[in-house]
């Protein structure tokens, strides 16, 4: 099936095939191997170390002023994107109203036999995911530890995108508990900021964390937009989360006004707060 949606998880400012994300992601996709716990291990915690390292010994080298702020700026920015949270539903519904192949290539989901609400829940549930993962995550450990932090979550994040999933066994294993480590308190603030701006556009939602998702960092903003949007968020034969029906289209586009107001609520206040931290 030729792609039909393209560019969601570049920033634009630099070509995909050189993107940092996209050099780790084919260095990592030619050293790891399905079975093999210790040598995927090893490359997990080369590349989550070396890379981070190599920023904070290239930081410490160059000094301080504007055009050395200008350049952490912008490797900043290269750790993190708006656009993959928002583009992907937003792409896909300008294709019609229920885009189903288009939607299932990008949250690598076969959606060949669902409805179009299902499609619609999808499309929410990865665009809630991907809130934390690529963006509150990122900048959450950026405000921690800098540069190094923020880039040993985008690289934990795509080695997790690489081989955390169930078909790798155990081999896949140390990518997955180290997302889920260093997701569990933003994916647990992207909750509360969704719920936030939830409530500034006027909405009253309730947040109940559902437990039937096996994922424990991704319940909360799964939870956090069904509750918002009053809508029931559901994974055939894996979860079903909140009250009400399935989304429409017209839901579709309300979660990603509402992600859109998270996303600069949090901004707004992790700003903020860097700039308290610094006066």
């Amino acid at each position: 099936m030729p792609r039909r949606w393209k560019g969601f998880i570049v920033t634009r400012l630099i070509p995909p095939q050189v993107h940092p994300v996209s050099l780790v992601y084919k260095a990592a996709s030619r050293l790891v191997a399905k079975g093999s716990t210790v040598r995927n291990a090893l490359v997990v915690a080369l590349l989550v170390s070396a890379v981070p390292a190599l920023l904070w010994a290239f930081q410490s080298s160059i000094g301080h002023g504007l055009w050395q702020t200008l350049l952490e700026a912008y490797l900043l920015k290269l750790s993190f994107s708006e656009t993959h949270v928002l583009y992907p539903c937003a792409s896909a519904y300008r294709s019609g109203d229920c885009p189903r192949d288009v939607v299932a290539q990008f949250v690598r989901r076969d959606l060949r036999a669902v409805d179009c609400g299902h499609v619609a829940s999808a499309c929410l549930e990865s665009a809630a995911e991907s809130f934390v993962d690529s963006f509150v995550s990122p900048l959450f450990w950026y405000a921690l530890l800098g540069l190094p932090g923020a880039w040993a979550q985008r690289i934990a994040n795509t080695l997790d995108g690489l081989m955390g999933f169930k078909e790798w066994g155990k081999s896949g294993a140390p990518a997955a508990y180290l997302d889920t480590a260093l997701n569990w308190a933003p994916a647990r603030i992207a909750a509360l900021f969704m719920l936030a701006a939830a409530y500034l556009l006027g909405h009253r939602p309730e947040l109940k964390p559902d437990r039937s998702i096996e994922s424990p960092n991704a319940r909360w903003p799964i939870s956090a937009m069904a509750a918002s949007l009053r809508v029931r968020l559901e994974k055939p034969g894996s979860y079903s989360v909140g009250q009400g029906e399935l989304p429409s289209r017209d839901d579709v586009l309300k979660g990603l006004r509402l992600l859109a107001a998270a996303l600069a609520l949090y901004s707004t206040c992790l700003l903020a707060l860097l700039a308290g931290l610094n006066f």
